[in-house]
């Protein structure tokens, strides 16, 4: 039987969270969706645990397992072939959602057929108090208490310099909701922890193998580089901040979206986090960038990655790695470039 939306959970060692995530999945208001889970070759007790919350699980579910760990995109790629639903939702292990907040995003999208994705209003979780509990001593009022009145994303802003940041983070709601006017507001594109996409405008910024994620960025970035294509092909996107998820982000953007604050932040990430994102941001300007435009913005641009370039040769060498890695890619990626192609393809299928 075939459901209105599709809720694609990758997993990857994610033991301590999916007790509470399967508890928001349950309170969900809204019920023609399925859950299909892939796990990533975990190596702690994340399957035991799955398999334990699908006992008591009445939603529709399908498993399976990866005897690799193959990366977030191909892992949503291939839960997104092997689903035909009107809707899907890219599910992050590490969230709770309320109850309505199925509901409310399957609602808009039917009700706004320009939005390509959605996303509630992401907040921070804190988690890590509840690590220090065991499941059975939790009750609802101490659950309630991880929950912060902080900002985690509302959707993604880009800069004339072409910077991608989530918009708002670590922001206190109760400090900023005043700014809103309406309870939708237009962004430019939605948080890859979180995105709700109607299937029919994904299809039609697939690439010629059918994934819609660049399987070359394994991780980070993937959902920058979705926004581009879907902006390019005049879809839309979306938060909603009348529904919430709350969100353990362990690779937060800083507070303060200043150059400094951005510095700082990145001397708290891992090597891998930093030559990833360092990479896919290349990437993601290469594939997507009109030479028209980055010569409209070329001081901004330029001026952005040779700060960037500077100080990782100064003060982290490494990261330019991902130069190397960006070059070895780069004649793979001419066949992802030419985007305007890319959409008379795609829609000549259909």
């Amino acid at each position: 039987m075939s459901r209105k939306l599709s809720v694609q959970l990758v997993t990857w060692n994610g033991e301590d969270y999916i007790p509470y995530l399967f508890d928001s999945l349950r309170e969900q208001t809204f019920d023609d969706w399925k859950l299909n889970i892939l796990d990533n070759d975990s190596d702690d007790e994340t399957v035991e645990a799955i398999e334990q919350e699908l006992k008591n699980f009445e939603t529709d579910y399908h498993f399976q397992k990866n005897d690799e760990n193959t990366g977030f995109a191909p892992g949503h790629n291939k839960l997104f072939r092997e689903t035909n639903s009107e809707y899907f939702l890219m599910l992050n292990q590490d969230m709770y959602l309320e109850p309505d907040c199925l509901e409310k995003l399957v609602e808009f999208l039917d009700e706004n057929q320009e939005a390509a994705g959605v996303t509630p209003r992401l907040m921070r979780w804190k988690f890590n108090l509840l690590q220090e509990k065991n499941k059975e001593e939790v009750d609802q009022d101490f659950l309630g208490s991880t929950f912060t009145d902080q900002v985690d994303a509302l959707g993604m802003k880009i800069f004339r310099n072409r910077r991608v940041i989530e918009q708002y983070t670590q922001k206190n709601w109760g400090d900023i909701k005043d700014k809103f006017d309406s309870n939708t507001q237009e962004v430019f594109g939605v948080s890859g922890a979180f995105p709700m996409f109607r299937r029919e405008s994904i299809e039609e910024v697939t690439f010629d193998n059918g994934n819609y994620l660049d399987e070359d960025y394994h991780s980070y970035k993937e959902d920058v580089d979705l926004a581009y294509r879907l902006q390019s092909s005049d879809n839309k996107a979306y938060v909603i901040l009348d529904t919430v998820a709350y969100h353990d982000r362990s690779a937060a953007g800083p507070k303060n979206p200043g150059f400094i604050a951005t510095v700082k932040n990145k001397l708290n990430q891992s090597e891998w986090v930093k030559n990833n994102s360092y990479k896919n941001h290349l990437m993601t300007l290469y594939k997507n960038e009109y030479w028209q435009n980055l010569l409209l913005d070329f001081p901004w641009i330029f001026g952005y990655e040779l700060k960037k370039f500077i100080w990782y040769l100064l003060f982290d060498l490494k990261v330019l790695k991902g130069l190397s890695t960006f070059w070895k890619l780069k004649d793979k990626m001419k066949d992802k470039t030419d985007f305007e192609n890319l959409l008379l393809r795609q829609r000549a299928k259909r």
